[in-house]
């Protein structure tokens, strides 16, 4: 259970960059139906490229705690696809209802 707190923490940590690359690059595009799609794909790479550049010592407590780099990765991609994918079928249900 502390580790799903641990996954749950960094996956927060690289939301802001996550949202405001999508949202930005979405808006350049003028589509924000591309806002969960962005989300699910450039957002979380490119959040995780910057907290590799950022915060390299941050990796250091997850590793301290069992967790590896590509666990805590891995997870964050799951966890944005599946909200990506939430959020496209509420955009997809509000439009054709």
């Amino acid at each position: 259970m502390e580790n799903l707190k641990l996954y749950w923490e960094f996956h927060k940590s690289t939301l802001l960059v996550n949202w405001l690359f999508s949202v930005a690059f979405s808006m350049i595009l003028v589509s924000p139906v591309l806002i969960p799609v962005m989300s699910m794909s450039g957002g979380p790479l490119l959040s995780i490229f910057y907290k590799q550049l950022a915060h390299k010592n941050e990796f250091y407590f997850y590793y301290n705690q069992g967790i590896s780099k590509i666990k805590l990765i891995v997870v964050s991609l799951i966890l944005n696809v599946i909200v990506g994918l939430f959020v496209l079928i509420i955009i997809y249900y509000v439009k054709y209802t």
